[in-house]
């Protein structure tokens, strides 16, 4: 089983945070988490995808262990760019890139951009476009300040996700769960995520999905608020090279309700095995 490295390399500023896995000399395979996520995301699946690449988990721009933007910054075209430099920084070629929900549109955006440089795209219960209800929805929780803890069991404790329903729980849940705070320096336990992430300002990849060139692989939750059939097929109808499955026994979070079925459709995919 392979067992990553914490890394940290320097882009547009900022100290990004990212987790290596596997052996160089393989062909890359980027991950992107999704908002308010963080690189410790792809644990469940990393080591399976790490047989066969050099996996590398990102923890975007003022999520995770990455450092803050200030004043904050944390558009569409911000990711981009940072996504964008991570690649040139690690001298990455033709990598494979996956990314699940805002971390997935990120990815629409950048293959917008630069599908000549990509081996493929995965898109994980993720659009090209963001519901305006949604935006503002997203600003509206981030106005709220962030909830301080005691201590790091009771944080870990009262760690959601969002949306909630999962099919994660007991000790794979916790240690999700633990990597998601931090100590501060009165003592208390606070969330590492800087809410001001949660002020989007996406750009609309529906438009520009012919320039994704590349082969491009669009994963559905099963029971998924997020990605409907109509998207889906709205997803097919622009992208060039597109194809879509749907992964039992999930919610929005893929790769933590069942990361046996998101490596299976992503290895045949890619034909890499069988699962």
């Amino acid at each position: 089983m392979a067992e990553y490295q914490d890394k940290f390399v320097t882009v547009n500023g900022l100290r990004l945070h990212y987790l290596d896995w596997g052996t160089a000399g393989k062909p890359p395979f980027v991950l992107l988490h999704g908002g308010s996520a963080y690189a410790h995301w792809w644990d469940l699946i990393a080591p399976a995808l790490a047989e066969d690449f050099h996996v590398y988990a990102l923890d975007q721009r003022g999520h995770g262990d990455s450092q803050h933007a200030d004043p904050p910054e944390y558009a569409s075209r911000h990711y981009l760019s940072d996504l964008r430099g991570f690649m040139q920084a690690l001298g990455l070629q033709k990598p494979i890139l996956l990314g699940h929900s805002m971390g997935g549109h990120n990815s629409v955006i950048y293959a917008t951009e630069y599908a000549h440089d990509l081996s493929a795209l995965i898109l994980v219960d993720t659009d090209a476009a963001y519901p305006e209800a949604a935006v503002q929805f997203l600003h509206k929780l981030g106005e709220k300040p962030a909830k301080v803890f005691d201590s790091f069991a009771e944080a870990v404790s009262r760690f959601q996700l969002l949306p909630r329903e999962t099919h994660l729980t007991g000790e794979k849940f916790r240690v999700l769960a633990a990597h998601a705070f931090r100590k501060r320096e009165d003592g208390k336990w606070v969330s590492k995520l800087d809410r001001k992430t949660l002020f989007r300002d996406p750009v609309n990849g529906l438009p520009l999905l012919p320039r994704i060139t590349c082969p491009t692989l669009v994963v559905r939750a099963e029971n998924t608020p997020v990605l409907t059939p109509a998207k889906v097929q709205r997803l097919m109808d622009g992208l060039p090279d597109g194809r879509w499955v749907e992964v039992k026994d999930t919610y929005h979070h893929v790769m933590l309700d069942n990361p046996n079925g998101l490596v299976t459709v992503v290895r045949e995919f890619l034909g890499t095995g069988n699962g």
